[in-house]
């Protein structure tokens, strides 16, 4: 396994901006998006995806999942398409979020376009993919169901439970990204939107 060093340095800074969030009043409302991004103040559309709409729980989800997802996929994706991934789902999503939740904040859709490359990754058996692979991906998909409705994070926990680490588990937890994808895009979720770029981006640079 190799030293996943985009997701340290990025999670490093996430959690910096983070601590700002919580110590400093108003950085959210300054930082956050809101229907402001779109008019005149553009830097809410980047700004958006380092602070967190959730409070001290959404501050820990998020920067957990961000170390877990992204160094899956920093071990199958090049660099280059880890920060495509990343960065590019994200602010891509930023536009669905100004559509389907037009006030929050976060870094977990780019968490999500970086769940695009582990999706793949899980159905193509990688062989570069850590053993944890599989129960992290339902732990992510569950948590995001949470989105919804809080108790519903305990399916991700329930799913790794029964699948544990067993091998045949690989493609089903890819399998359970894509009916994430679908269920909350059906619901109107950004976390649905940005899960629908970052897998049709992560069939489109699969060689990359």
């Amino acid at each position: 396994m190799r030293l996943p060093v985009l997701t340290i340095g990025v999670t490093v800074v996430t959690a910096a901006t983070n601590i700002v969030q919580l110590t400093v009043p108003g950085t959210f409302e300054r930082f956050g998006r809101t229907p402001a991004g779109l008019h005149g103040e553009w830097w809410r559309t980047v700004t958006s995806l380092f602070v967190q709409d959730n409070g001290v729980a959404g501050i820990v989800s998020n920067l957990l999942f961000l170390a877990l997802i992204g160094a899956i996929a920093e071990q199958v994706a090049s660099r280059p398409r880890w920060l495509l991934h990343y960065f590019g789902v994200g602010l891509v999503s930023e536009f669905v979020g100004y559509l389907w939740q037009p006030v929050g904040g976060g870094s977990s859709i780019a968490i999500c376009g970086l769940t695009g490359i582990v999706a793949v990754a899980l159905w193509q058996r990688d062989a570069r993919l850590p053993r944890w692979a599989a129960g992290a991906t339902f732990l992510w998909c569950g948590a995001l169901f949470g989105s919804l409705w809080w108790p519903l994070a305990f399916t991700g926990v329930v799913a790794v439970w029964i699948v544990r680490d067993r091998p045949w588990a690989v493609r089903p937890a890819g399998i359970a990204v894509v009916f994430t994808a679908v269920v909350l895009s059906a619901l109107t979720n950004i976390h649905g939107g940005a899960l629908v770029i970052g897998v049709l981006l992560g069939l489109l640079t699969t060689r990359a």
